[in-house]
C-alpha cells in the first residue's frame, strides 16, 4: 500500500507538520521519497540605495511518498 502526504507552509518551513503526520500514521510506514519546492513571492522596496529587493513571502509544498510493509 502506498500513501502521499503534501504539506503546505508560507514562510515557515512545512518540516514540523510533516513530522506530525508521520508520526499519526503508526508503525509500518517507511519514506521512499520526499521533495520540497519552494517559490517566492512579491518584493519589498529596499530604497534607492539598495537595488537588490527580496521576497515578501516564500511557499513550500513537501510531497512524501510513504510505502507500507505487508
Amino acid at each position: 500500500m502506498q500513501k502521499v502526504i503534501i504539506v503546505k507552509s508560507m514562510n515557515v518551513t512545512p518540516e514540523e507538520e510533516l513530522a506530525e503526520r508521520l508520526a499519526q500514521l503508526g508503525d509500518g510506514w517507511r519514506v521512499v521519497s520526499v521533495s520540497t519546492n519552494i517559490a517566492t513571492w512579491g518584493e519589498i522596496d529596499l530604497g534607492p540605495e539598495n537595488s537588490f529587493g527580496s521576497a515578501k513571502h516564500v511557499y513550500y509544498v513537501t510531497t512524501a511518498l510513504l510505502e507500507k510493509s505487508d
